[in-house]
């Protein structure tokens, strides 16, 4: 499912507004920082599912460090629940 994030939808319309929209960290600002969000991440995992990949509001705005973290967070819970 890696071509969904070539396509003109992505690149043009879902990423940059959802930057627009939440151009903080959602998780920093949780802790109360205010941090650049640079990644725009599937709250809900799509795994290829367009309708789900396409969703504005499954969209949330994160730095790389909470980006990064959320995705270890995923694999090993997958990992483990096989």
């Amino acid at each position: 499912w890696h071509w969904m994030y070539r396509t003109r939808v992505w690149r043009e319309v879902l990423r940059p507004g959802q930057l627009l929209r939440e151009p903080f960290c959602r998780e920093c600002a949780a802790r109360g920082l205010r941090v650049r969000a640079t990644v725009v991440d599937h709250v809900t995992p799509h795994r290829g599912r367009w309708a789900l990949f396409s969703d504005p509001a499954n969209l949330q705005s994160l730095c790389k460090v909470c980006h990064d973290a959320k995705t270890m967070r995923e694999l090993n819970a997958e990992l483990r629940h096989g």
